[in-house]
């Protein structure tokens, strides 16, 4: 099974709003429904920044995770491509590359998703990031509108 997988998000909202919230991980966390609490750890430029991460989640509906990570936000292209780069558990490792086009007054963002993990755990993490992300921009969406 691959450790991956992509999903395309479209809006009828300006570009700014939507790039700003995925570039500032805080105002993202208030769309996630597992964050509880981000704060910025360090800047290493305008272009990467590093937070530090609580979440509250249960995994099958009752198993309960308390996650605290660092996450680190990079700027690949900008207004084109953006980076999260975490560790998120002990041999668990998250990338999320962002990718924005503009299309008719459209905005897409294509989110593609990868774990390096062993096969369960990844499965499993897999599963509660794809829903989490499919809520925290339904959240958007209905939350700026």
């Amino acid at each position: 099974m691959a450790n991956k997988f992509t999903i395309e998000h479209n809006f009828n909202m300006p570009f700014a709003d939507i790039y700003d919230v995925i570039l500032d991980f805080k105002k993202f966390g208030h769309f996630h429904p597992h964050m509880k609490k981000v704060i910025i750890v360090s800047q290493a430029s305008p272009n990467e920044i590093e937070y530090e991460v609580d979440e509250r989640l249960f995994v099958y509906g009752f198993i309960p995770l308390r996650p605290n990570y660092k996450a680190t936000v990079v700027v690949k292209e900008k207004n084109k491509h953006i980076q999260y780069i975490s560790q998120v558990k002990k041999n668990v490792y998250l990338t999320i590359d962002f990718n924005f086009l503009e299309e008719n007054g459209t905005t897409k963002v294509i989110e593609n998703v990868d774990v390096k993990a062993n096969a369960f755990v990844a499965s499993a993490f897999l599963k509660l990031l794809k829903k989490a992300h499919l809520d925290t921009f339904q959240n958007f969406k209905t939350l700026i509108k």
